[in-house]
């Protein structure tokens, strides 16, 4: 045969199959059902088809925190969901995102509804400060004058009575990490005269708690309502309030009660400097920063106690309650072949030590380990240190990212060095998972419907505090996340403390 016509029989099929190739290649084929989707500002869900002969993928055309697109890949038809957050921002929002095949592409637009303030709903009481000649609040240690007005407001935000009408007052900071690294800061008030602030006992001293790094704006209050349902003796009172200070409306704040000895606040007597009877009252802060100018130091934790009360403390005041405390720690650390399960009832309160340690551990409160914030007091004519009152935790559940307190899991608090020494004993160890058990069977079996109460009232003050503090979408020392929304914040430490109680409830059995 012909080698040429041999060679074009055996390589005229490879071209014939190669033009059959190009020839029969599929065409993309993709229709969609919308290239528009519209939401309300409250956000919502919605769904859109895809009709196409191959493999498609969604590519949005931003990173959008508050859109979840599902599926975003696929072959052949398709029913895609979308989910959009609620939108807080005052502008509509508008973005896009591509379904993409190899040679063809569709957009899809979605537009977010501008957020509207409602124009009834809860008002918080406003509380306006005026300080003398405007003059700012710059520093913790000296007072400013001032003048305070309360003023009530009823569900269309109209001013409904004063409680509180340009009453004299001083303001001066208040706060650690708060004061220093924020910018929306907390204040303490004293008054000219003692008058009751919102149905809170009268009194010349008060605070205005900032909760700036908290973007739910709740922990300190659901830290005092797990208190006030544990029973702790005295819980300080909060209220929220809106506040303007020299004409700025600086958000929304928690107007309540300063930790100090009273009748309606720690209850036990005031020690005079001349008392023969120097049994009480004594309150003390642990505070390893040493921010009273009086504390002392127990020899085997060497844990700090600020004497908080009584001031400018006499050396046998002094001397006598820091051996009161240290006769706990002995107690404790078993010295002298004491026997702490016999002994350490007469002079600890084991019911608020037991339930200052579940609460902490409850809410991994990071500074809860008895380094900071961790007020006792002894009363008169009583052996016992008692445990309480409970605060600060605006960096507490889940809302911090250090010491692994942002994690559900592991203990924090009971690697304090006392409670290390409480846990060896079987007798004590029984009595806290006793305690923990009664408590989720009762007081403490549902705390989400407190966080979505408080979630629901807060609505119209909380848009205007992050219109003041527009934070939402930032990362606030120390906080381990970052939701873009309100309604993300509050979700976010649901779920957390859904989780924490989850595991403490496997342990505690």
């Amino acid at each position: 045969m012909n080698r040429h016509l041999l060679l074009f029989i055996l390589i005229f099929p490879l071209f014939s199959c190669l033009s059959c190739s190009d020839d029969d290649k599929k065409e993309d084929i993709l229709n969609i059902s919308t290239t528009q989707l519209n939401f309300k500002a409250r956000g919502g869900i919605q769904t859109f088809d895809i009709k196409t002969n191959g493999q498609w993928t969604i590519i949005p055309e931003e990173v959008d925190s508050g859109i979840k697109i599902s599926p975003l890949t696929g072959t052949g038809d398709a029913t895609i969901t979308v989910e959009v957050a609620e939108n807080e921002k005052e502008i509509e929002l508008l973005t896009s995102f591509k379904v993409k095949m190899a040679s063809k592409w569709e957009t899809i637009s979605i537009k977010r509804e501008a957020y509207s303030f409602p124009t009834e709903g809860n008002f918080y009481p406003l509380v306006t400060i005026n300080t003398e000649g405007g003059k700012p609040i710059d520093s913790k240690d000296y007072y400013v004058n001032a003048t305070i007005t309360v003023e009530q407001r009823n569900e269309k935000g109209v001013v409904t009575s004063k409680l509180l009408d340009a009453a004299k007052t001083e303001i001066k900071g208040r706060g650690n990490s708060t004061w220093t690294m924020m910018p929306k800061k907390p204040y303490r008030l004293k008054l000219d005269k003692s008058a009751v602030m919102l149905d809170m006992p009268k009194n010349k001293h008060w605070v205005l708690l900032a909760n700036y790094s908290d973007k739910t704006l709740m922990r300190n209050e659901l830290a005092f309502e797990v208190s006030r349902r544990m029973g702790f003796v005295y819980t300080p009172r909060m209220k929220y309030v809106d506040v303007v200070l020299n004409g700025d409306s600086i958000g929304n704040y928690l107007l309540g009660e300063h930790i100090r000895i009273g009748d309606d606040r720690v209850n036990i007597p005031e020690l005079g400097t001349l008392d023969t009877d120097i049994s009480g009252g004594y309150l003390l802060e642990v505070d390893e920063r040493k921010g009273e100018p009086e504390w002392f130091e127990t020899s085997g934790a060497k844990m700090i106690f600020c004497i908080n009360t009584p001031e400018n403390i006499p050396a046998n005041q002094k001397e006598y309650i820091s051996s009161c405390v240290q006769k706990v720690e002995d107690i404790l650390y078993a010295k002298d072949g004491v026997n702490p399960v016999a002994e350490l009832p007469k002079y600890l309160d084991l019911t608020s030590f037991v339930d200052y340690y579940l609460l902490n551990e409850l809410s991994k409160n990071v500074d809860g380990n008895l380094r900071l914030s961790t007020f006792v007091y002894k009363n008169r004519g009583d052996a016992k240190i008692y445990f309480g009152p409970v605060w600060d935790y605006d960096i507490a559940f889940g809302n911090v990212n250090y010491d692994n307190c942002q994690a559900t899991a592991g203990w924090h608090a009971r690697n304090a060095d006392w409670y290390q020494k409480f846990f060896k004993y079987p007798e004590f160890d029984k009595m806290v998972k006793d305690r923990w058990i009664k408590l989720r069977q009762g007081n403490l079996s549902d705390l989400n419907s407190f966080i979505d109460n408080l979630a629901e009232k807060m609505l119209i003050s909380q848009r205007r505090n992050f219109l003041r503090w527009p934070i939402l979408n930032e990362a606030v020392w120390p906080n381990p996340v970052v939701t873009g929304s309100y309604k993300g914040e509050v979700n976010y430490l649901k779920s957390w403390l859904k989780d924490r109680l989850a595991w403490m409830d496997q342990q505690l059995r």
